[in-house]
């Protein structure tokens, strides 16, 4: 046989060994807000049942660079926006244009026989003449220009453009109509080759046209007329840095900002009530998806996920309407999931960022990315519900996104540090002892360590790629046992010892075994006496120490151990 056919008859013969298991691989549904708050997320009713407590919520995640497109670029390509290139929502540094769409999610699931679909609003900057961008089967995508307009709005169908709501459904709302093709897709797609599905909405941004009861300013949504003052009654949060008195810790492009005047508090007020409005009808088209893929029979094998791109600011540090700066209400953000391998009813607390999506759907699907991944799947996390890998989230602001000056910050589970690079300025919120942000610790000498602590990571970590982005304490476990390290069963009392480079920066560290607490070891040298009627009698068991360091990262060291009858 000629070696070209050896060849092809090989390459056959793989690809008819792989289709079964591309069958069995779970579909996947991305839903994606813009804009929405962390606050909003308990107004999305059906939302938080059907996939929400169905699933796993996830309730400390955080948008790595808190603006549309380099956001959006990161649930494209599962990097910080330091690696994918997008840094701004315009040219020359952002936008459509500066992603390569040769090498992202839709390119990798396609290549490994997944129908690729995506539905709603895309990057910003994207228009019709760009055509569809490599990798998606299905296109039905607003051009940017008219992404933002809810009444009226243009889409890209499969290469042709076309103008809703159409003459057969006059009153259909944007969200509705995104919804509805959704839904379409589904139930074409359902039972045959397994699916991926993106539905971005613009929901619940601001946006064209103006509504009679809109104010002034700041700019607000225009919600479905049928939701209109659905929230009339619902009152804006206003947590103590709402229009915060005393700003002179904060950097110069922050405390330059006005008071916010009753007038701009009612316009704020007003923006927060029809965003609300505008999510009612993107919780309606999560409940329809869900619906669709019960009735196709493919909800049990669909990972659905949901979650914003970015939060929102809604007159906190005196911030009127914005993102990108890098407070909590702006890099808070929603995220929850449900199907296969996921948990159901779960609330898991621990640090999460949105670089993390990607790798969970490529390990759901055992797709390989064409490249290095900044996240870790939130599949091997949930494994294992009292895991702590120790790794920071990187916060990033590129070439001075909507009039915020360029910064880098880092956010552990106790600090936010920022670093603004282009006027050389900090900030350190000890979130512990002042969740609202309203005391920069960056000149209290008590601070010193921890601020070098944090700088030093922060100029690792803005430059990280890969495996580097998930970097932990170097700190390593010590075991001994009559004086010996331990390296068959238990017979005497054990001596657990904490060590490593970073040793000096734990303040505390817990013993467990299984999910048992059985010693709490708090001062340096960090050592440990563990009488060894505490441990297990017989069989293999898991000692596992879970070790807070003063930066307010935490991290957990284990050993598999074997006690002797």
């Amino acid at each position: 046989m000629p070696r070209l056919l050896l060849v092809v008859c090989g390459v056959l013969l793989a690809l008819l060994a792989l289709a079964p298991a591309a069958l069995a691989r779970p579909n996947v549904v991305v839903i994606l807000t813009d804009d929405e708050t962390a606050a909003a997320q308990q107004y999305m009713t059906q939302t938080n049942q059907l996939i929400g407590a169905q699933g796993t919520v996830f309730t400390q995640a955080f948008a790595t660079f808190p603006l549309c497109c380099p956001s959006r670029t990161t649930s494209l390509t599962g990097q910080y926006a330091h690696n994918h290139g997008v840094l701004h929502n315009n040219r020359p540094f952002g936008g459509f244009t500066a992603l390569d769409h040769t090498n992202t999610l839709p390119v990798w699931l396609q290549a490994a026989g997944y129908r690729t679909m995506h539905v709603g609003r895309y990057l910003n900057g994207y228009e019709y003449r760009y055509g569809i961008p490599p990798g998606w089967d299905e296109w039905y995508t607003a051009p940017h220009s008219s992404a933002f307009n809810y009444r009226t709005w243009k889409v890209n169908e499969n290469g042709t453009l076309h103008a809703y709501p159409s003459p057969a459904r006059p009153q259909e709302y944007e969200t509705d109509f995104f919804a509805r093709k959704a839904t379409e897709l589904i139930e074409g797609a359902a039972g045959d080759r397994p699916f991926y599905l993106s539905l971005w909405f613009t929901a619940p941004h601001r946006g064209r046209p103006r509504d009679p009861d809109d104010p002034p300013s700041p700019g607000t949504p225009s919600p479905d007329p049928k939701y209109r003052n659905a929230f009339a009654g619902v009152p804006l949060p206003r947590p103590p840095s709402f229009d915060e008195a005393n700003m002179r810790d904060k950097p110069q492009v922050v405390a330059d900002r006005p008071r916010i005047t009753p007038e701009k508090a009612a316009g704020i007020q007003e923006n927060w009530q029809q965003e609300l409005e505008t999510l009612k009808s993107a919780d309606d088209a999560v409940a329809r998806v869900v619906d669709a893929l019960a009735r196709t029979g493919e909800l049990a094998d669909t990972l659905v996920i949901f979650e914003s791109d970015n939060g929102f600011m809604h007159g906190e540090h005196r911030a009127l309407a914005e993102k990108v700066l890098p407070y909590e209400e702006s890099i808070h953000v929603p995220l929850m999931m449900r199907g296969p391998g996921i948990p159901v009813g779960h609330v898991d607390d621990r640090l999460v960022g949105n670089i993390d999506v990607v790798p969970t759907i490529l390990q759901e699907t055992g797709v390989i990315p064409g490249r290095l991944q900044d996240g870790i799947s939130l599949i091997d996390l949930l494994a294992d519900p009292g895991e702590e890998t120790g790794r920071d989230i990187l916060i990033e602001n590129g070439h001075g996104a909507n009039g915020v000056p360029t910064y880098r910050g880092i956010r552990t589970y106790r600090f936010t540090y920022v670093n603004h690079k282009t006027t050389g300025e900090l900030e350190l919120y000890d979130l512990k002892k002042d969740p609202n942000e309203l005391r920069s610790e960056d000149d209290n000498p008590r601070y010193d360590a921890v601020r070098r602590d944090l700088a030093s990571r922060l100029r690792r970590l803005e430059r990280c790629a890969g495996i580097t982005c998930q970097a932990h304490p170097q700190l390593r476990l010590l075991l001994r046992s009559a004086g010996r390290p331990v390296r068959s069963c238990l017979r005497r009392d054990l001596r657990l010892r904490v060590s490593g480079p970073e040793r000096t920066k734990v303040l505390d560290a817990d013993v467990l075994v299984g999910s048992r607490r059985i010693a709490r070891v708090r001062d340096q040298p960090l050592t440990e006496r563990i009488p060894h009627k505490k441990l297990r009698r017989h069989g293999r068991f898991r000692l596992r120490v879970r070790a807070e360091t003063r930066d307010g990262r935490l991290v957990t060291l284990d050993r598999t151990l074997r006690a002797c009858g």
